[in-house]
């Protein structure tokens, strides 16, 4: 939802006014409805792309640099 905040005497007031008249004034326009085979359309392989294909993200793709091995010192402590 979007709230305008002005006043008519603005530039922009007559712009706004002139859209609110003609939004107030318009019919209600109602799509038609579809037919199974149309909804089922709506989910051809060509418009959800299936035909893609998606390789996992890398080190670098997600972080911008390659991943770097940095060898650690290990402690370990023996049981008491």
């Amino acid at each position: 939802n979007y709230e305008i905040i002005g006043t008519s005497q603005s530039q922009w007031g007559p712009l706004f006014e002139q859209l609110g008249m003609a939004v107030a004034e318009a019919p209600p326009v109602r799509p038609t409805p579809l037919t199974q085979d149309g909804l089922l359309g709506l989910f051809k392989g060509d418009a959800v792309g299936r035909d893609v294909v998606l390789d996992p993200a890398t080190f670098a793709d997600m972080c911008g640099v390659d991943h770097v091995e940095i060898p650690s010192l290990e402690v370990v402590y023996e049981g008491s």
